[in-house]
């Protein structure tokens, strides 16, 4: 299957030196929109406020109270996606573009004039406590909290357990306080994809990119602890479940080491799709699990390789001997040449649906900003998967594989 090198997005510089990454493209008149604001979990001085700071934003802003913002989002079919990661706030609208000029000057006040109203922040603390109470009783949440305890270590900021008590320690002042610090032009990067015109570039130049707003001082890479992995195995006792939860993984290389395209392929080839070697192993035939996937999972510029499957708790031993197995093989066996153009096919198939549309588009570039890669890694990573050979993933296979440092994390009763 032939996939095509990606056009890159074009960089427009606004007056007050916010970088403005645009794909420009038709899509029905459909836009998406993205503000990202340089911080995220690696600054907080608390567990959860990076998430609360930017969730806060849509409770009240300028004129605008939440109701009305809300209000205001239905009314033009609208919506917007408010998340931190380990580096970076993400706030993303959604929009049709004929409608994108009055949605800016909503998202403008929410950005600039957050007036995080104490009443709304008790509200949204406890239904996300709430939340976090259901959700701690899913094996697989409760294992992914543990996984990333285990592969940062004690001191980290990603390495804390969170607790009902990280909820109620939250104040508004903490907010206020995150806020000024990270939210301003000089933190700010945007990125637009989908139809532009010149009407909406002005605008936006008028809301975001004309003078200096926010935070004085630039978000410089701070010092935190750096990752100190837990290997071996970890069991949590979660009385009650019908199942465990299994995640087998460590941390592998950044997005810019030479290895990482086909470092990738090679996880695909492991569990990354139906047909994979732990699916058709564990699943197909042993019959321990409904589904078993290995992937990588981003934490800015750091990637964390990871096995992940539900069974049940007779079967968890059983499981996990096969996943070793089937490392153990890709050690000792060479991968067939049709294994690999199987592989290879899938791959191109699901990157040519990943980048059908400009917004999907965008996200992989946004991706790739953050993990510090640059945007030709796109079409480099399309590069590496047709020249990908038996003896690159053999390479990979005994250079990361080592099953004394593997994290294994098991939740269930």
């Amino acid at each position: 299957m032939l996939l095509e090198h990606l056009t890159l997005p074009t960089r427009l510089a606004m007056p007050n030196g916010v970088p403005l990454y645009m794909l420009d493209g038709a899509d029905k008149g459909v836009v998406r929109f993205d503000l990202l604001f340089k911080g995220g979990y690696a600054v907080q001085n608390k567990p959860l406020l990076a998430m609360f700071t930017n969730r806060m934003l849509r409770e009240g802003a300028g004129d605008f109270t939440a109701s009305e913002i809300s209000r205001r989002l239905d009314y033009y079919g609208a919506w917007i996606d408010m998340y931190s990661s380990q580096n970076c706030n993400h706030i993303t609208l959604y929009t049709m573009s004929k409608h994108f000029v009055p949605l800016l000057q909503v998202l403008e006040e929410m950005v600039k004039c957050p007036r995080f109203p104490l009443e709304n922040l008790d509200t949204v603390k406890s239904n996300n406590k709430a939340y976090f109470t259901i959700n701690s009783q899913k094996v697989d949440v409760v294992s992914q909290r543990y996984f990333e305890h285990s592969l940062w270590g004690d001191d980290h900021p990603l390495g804390h357990v969170v607790c009902a008590e990280d909820y109620d320690a939250i104040t508004r002042a903490d907010i206020q306080d995150y806020y000024n610090r990270y939210y301003g032009s000089c933190n700010c990067t945007m990125f637009i994809s989908g139809y532009v015109n010149e009407t909406m570039l002005a605008a936006l130049k008028k809301s975001f990119g004309a003078e200096t707003w926010g935070c004085k001082t630039e978000c410089r890479p701070v010092e935190v602890a750096k990752p100190s992995p837990q290997f071996g195995r970890c069991k949590v006792s979660l009385p009650g479940t019908m199942q465990s939860a299994v995640k087998i993984g460590f941390m592998v290389m950044d997005s810019m080491h030479p290895d990482f395209c086909k470092f990738r392929f090679l996880c695909v080839l492991l569990g990354g799709y139906f047909g994979s070697r732990l699916m058709s192993n564990v699943r197909e035939e042993n019959g321990y699990t409904y589904h078993i996937e290995a992937e990588l999972d981003a934490y800015g510029e750091r990637n964390a390789f990871m096995i992940t499957s539900e069974t049940a708790t007779d079967n968890v031993e059983l499981l996990i001997k096969e996943v070793y197995n089937e490392i153990e093989r890709l050690l000792t066996e060479p991968v067939g040449s049709a294994e690999i153009e199987l592989v290879r096919n899938y791959i191109m198939g699901e990157l040519c649906c990943e980048y059908e549309g400009q917004s999907s588009k965008s996200e992989v570039f946004i991706n790739t900003l953050l993990s510090g890669a640059g945007f030709a890694s796109v079409n480099k990573y399309i590069d590496e998967i047709k020249t990908v050979t038996p003896e690159d993933l053999h390479r990979l296979a005994c250079e990361y594989f080592h099953k004394d440092r593997m994290i294994e994390i098991v939740v269930g009763a």
